[in-house]
């Protein structure tokens, strides 16, 4: 759940040393277009090796893609050997969260609660045991995503779904118990990938394999905490630009690289093809790699960087002058510049899906304006006395990142008179104590990388969100029927227009106070073409992908 925030403050670390200047957005600004790094009209090359990196520890205690939803396994790991109903289309990414047919041809929603899905008949499973290359069925959908409700990691993804129906073995349909706004896009979600029941009788699971989907690549071999091989699958069904199967390499490799110094030498060398950045880092890496490229993720990370949430329960905070007085007191050019190097942006950091929904910039730059002078007449209103007032900001994942992020809310907060003290909580602390009972006073912090949007909302923001600690002491009845009715409507315009009334109105609340939202920023070796970074969103990526000499 975390893993955003660790990653950053890894890369963060690395840069932090470098003691050079940066310009806000530096760094980005003479790079390929975002989501294209091969020259327009570039043609594709076969064969070669994708080298990358697992930045951090892998943090695996088993493969099994229906019971474990970390990234090193979904998205760059053991996942990519499978495909979902649906996918993301990344030639609409990043400006919008698209879904198109990936083992799912076509569908029809004739009803707001139904749904039609014509299954491709040209997949085949991979041609190891147990599948040994069978044909693909309707069937294997229905059992796999009965199985992510049962073992419950991904459930909300198809908590909606009522009942599902194979008429024949190219047909699903599905019955919904509501509208849900958010149910095709859950399709395509990195978490509800397909795996075959033949699979999970070996084991009576999939923690330690076998990993046989019908996706672009065959898995070969993991070793944990160092390595991962996979090969090309020659029957898989998506064809590149040459008319042949995809991926256009033969092979993808994944090495596990904890230190941030190695990581940045590795990339330097040629032994892995991408490395987490920040405008300092690639200002470093041009240095010894003048032909770098940078892509980033920005719409998909308006949820990522950094909250300051704030309780809503204990004696001086539950005022919302009070929290309104600290979030208008924060300088966040400061932090963008000074924490990220200016790889971030401002947002109320609510998971969007379209660039077109998210708040106008002049809007957003308004709303989270510094302004000490009504932060202090908010605070004399609510009476607080600040010579008793001595809050604790927790922080986490304790990191270069959220260390320095809080560090510059505390000192913010001294123009105020607040005098406050930070302390570090471990992954367990955050989750359990803050995030779930909502036990804090202050915490600077993440709560979840990119996800539906309902899921997001619904499990963090609504009062009865499973990890909603600070809006169960809110209850806030506006913001929880906002939430509830933006999930089942199905007509894009409003739903846009009610996603930003949320965004006001958390602002307003100031319960979870923005501080900054990431880039989303990755380095791309030179040799590596027609890559696009949607980490967290697509786990095809790489087969499109190729390398060049």
């Amino acid at each position: 759940m975390l893993q955003g925030t660790a990653l950053g403050g890894a890369g963060l670390a690395a840069a932090a040393v470098i003691g050079c200047d940066e310009e806000e957005g530096g760094g980005t600004t003479s790079q390929q277009p975002s989501g294209q790094t091969g020259n327009v009209g570039e043609q594709p090359v076969r064969g070669g090796t994708i080298n990358w990196i697992n930045a951090g520890t892998e943090a695996l205690p088993h493969i099994d893609i229906h019971s474990n939803t970390f990234g090193p396994l979904q998205d760059s790991g053991p996942g990519l050997a499978y495909n979902r109903v649906l996918k993301v289309d990344l030639a609409q990414f990043p400006d919008a969260l698209v879904p198109v047919g990936d083992l799912a041809e076509s569908w029809e929603n004739p009803d707001p609660t139904t749904y039609v899905f014509m299954m491709r008949k040209d997949v085949k499973w991979h041609n190891v045991p147990p599948l040994n290359g069978r044909g693909f069925k309707a069937s294997d959908v229905t059992f796999s995503i009965n199985r992510i409700i049962a073992e419950k990691f991904s459930a909300s993804l198809f908590e909606a779904i009522e009942t599902m129906e194979t008429p024949d073995d190219f047909t699903l349909r599905v019955k919904m118990k509501r509208p849900d706004s958010d149910f095709l896009v859950n399709m395509a979600n990195t978490n509800g990938k397909i795996a075959a029941p033949e699979a999970v009788q070996v084991n009576g699971n999939l923690q330690e394999g076998p990993t046989v989907g019908t996706g672009p690549w065959i898995f070969v071999e993991r070793v944990p905490e160092q390595t991962l091989t996979m090969r090309k699958n020659p029957d898989y069904y998506a064809k590149g630009s040459d008319g042949q199967a995809l991926p256009y390499a033969d092979e993808y490799k994944r090495l596990v690289i904890v230190d941030p110094n190695t990581q940045q030498a590795a990339f330097r060398t040629g032994q892995v093809m991408e490395i987490a950045t920040n405008g300092q880092i690639t200002r470093l890496l041009q240095q010894t790699v003048p032909d770098l490229y940078v892509e980033h993720r920005k719409l998909f990370t308006n949820n990522g960087g950094n909250r300051l949430w704030v309780s809503a329960g204990r004696d001086t905070t539950k005022d919302v002058r009070v929290r309104q007085a600290l979030s208008k007191v924060l300088d966040r050019d400061e932090f963008i510049n000074s924490v990220l190097f200016g790889s971030a942006w401002k947002s109320a950091q609510i998971f969007i899906p379209r660039t077109d929904w998210l708040l106008p910039e002049d809007e957003i730059n308004r709303l989270l304006a510094k302004n000490v002078t009504e932060a202090k007449q908010l605070l004399s209103a609510a009476g607080v006395d600040l010579s008793t007032w001595r809050p604790i900001v927790d922080y986490g994942i304790p990191n270069a990142e959220t260390t320095a992020a809080a560090e510059l809310a505390i000192a913010h907060f001294r123009e105020l008179g607040i005098n406050g003290t930070a302390n570090a909580a471990d992954k367990v602390e955050l989750t359990e104590r803050i995030y779930q009972r909502g036990d804090f006073e202050m915490c600077v912090g993440n709560n979840t990388p990119t996800s539906p949007t309902n899921a997001h909302l619904l499990t963090f923001y609504h009062s009865n969100g499973t990890q909603a600690g600070t809006w169960k002491q809110l209850g806030d009845r506006e913001l929880d029927d906002l939430i509830t009715r933006q999930a089942a409507e199905l007509d894009v315009e409003r739903r846009g227009e009610m996603l930003q009334e949320i965004q006001r109105r958390v602002i307003d609340l100031a319960a979870a106070i923005p501080l900054y939202s990431s880039n989303g920023e990755v380095a791309l070796s030179p040799r590596i073409r027609n890559f696009k970074n949607s980490s967290g969103i697509d786990n095809l990526r790489f087969s499109e992908a190729w390398v060049t000499a």
